[in-house]
């Protein structure tokens, strides 16, 4: 298949873009009454919507890698564990920074006095992802919810996908049977099945850049897909599903070096931005009110996010990129 399909620039500036906007979202939409504005509330509350963004990117590049490896079953393992070593060293120093913040946000005069320290219990659930799974556990950072969507993902495809690569349509079309199913499933946000028809989006992307199907297939597929999302995810979800693709496939080559620095850090940027960013404006929201003081806090929140962002993946994210590599050599 033509390599030249597989360099996609613009994946990591949308990376950037995705983790930014729910860094603002935190910041100026869920700081309990700092900002007031009701248009920059309206605006800043699509932040949240970049997960959906990462969602996307997700069902493009683990498909793209697993078509390029020749994936089979046989791969199972390589893939699972290639996948846990790329996420889970930045994830589980995120864990116990959250840890160690909820243990200490006792200890701050003015927080409210309510005892969020995690259970022994709850802090074994992270190692597996499995909070959603287990009644009244909470995660030490709410944000982790899509890191085990992103997991229950990894496996379901991890399990699926060579229905693909079989090359025959009728496998296909189990497949795709499953991904649009799991969207009717009575399950929360907070498992994959809610989420597969929007994964499903970036799968049949790739699949029809790489020629795996035709534009054709992709086009009945989509179709099916754009009715399904709007009705149960709504039409922002959709709207940005159908603008991601369009800028994927006709921008793929669009970067400068801010998008490209901020999609490098955009995983660790995400993990900590609302523990230590989020953490850093609501603490001086108490005390700094005046308008151009709210955007020097929150200014500064930012730049706390990407300094400590930049710190995890320098000396745990990219040491854990460069050991999943190495696995299956």
């Amino acid at each position: 298949m033509d390599k030249k399909n597989d360099h996609i620039l613009i994946i990591n500036s949308l990376r950037g873009l995705a983790a930014t906007a729910v860094c603002f979202y935190h910041f100026i939409v869920t700081t309990q009454d700092y900002v007031t504005d009701e248009t920059l509330l309206s605006i800043f509350e699509f932040g949240d919507r970049g997960v959906q963004l990462f969602f996307i990117i997700s069902g493009i590049v683990i498909p793209l890698s697993m078509i390029n490896s020749a994936y089979t079953l046989k791969k199972w393992k390589s893939f699972i564990l290639k996948r846990f070593i790329r996420i889970e060293p930045p994830y589980l120093v995120a864990v116990a920074i959250g840890i160690i913040y909820l243990i200490a946000r006792n200890y701050v005069p003015g927080t409210v006095a309510v005892d969020l320290t995690p259970s022994f219990t709850e802090i074994v659930l992270h190692l597996g992802y499995l909070i959603p799974f287990v009644e009244n556990a909470n995660w030490v950072n709410p944000v982790f919810w899509t890191l085990a969507v992103e997991f229950q993902y990894y496996l379901a495809l991890s399990v699926l996908f060579p229905l693909v690569l079989t090359g025959k349509l009728f496998y296909r079309s189990i497949f795709y049977a499953i991904f649009i199913g799991g969207g009717f499933a009575t399950l929360s946000y907070a498992f994959f099945p809610h989420w597969s028809p929007y994964f499903l989006v970036g799968i049949i992307y790739i699949l029809m850049r790489k020629e795996v199907i035709t534009k054709l297939e992709f086009g009945i597929v989509a179709a099916v897909l754009a009715p399904i999302i709007y009705i149960n995810l709504g039409p922002v979800d959709l709207g940005i599903a159908i603008v991601s693709l369009l800028l994927i496939h006709y921008l793929s080559n669009f970067k400068t070096k801010l998008t490209l620095f901020l999609g490098k850090i955009s995983y660790s940027l995400y993990l900590l931005h609302s523990m230590l960013g989020a953490a850093f404006i609501n603490y001086l929201s108490h005390s700094y009110k005046e308008p151009y003081q709210k955007f020097i806090v929150i200014s500064l929140g930012f730049a706390i996010s990407v300094g400590s962002a930049y710190i995890l993946y320098r000396f745990v994210e990219k040491p854990s990129h460069k050991w999943a590599k190495k696995i299956g050599q």
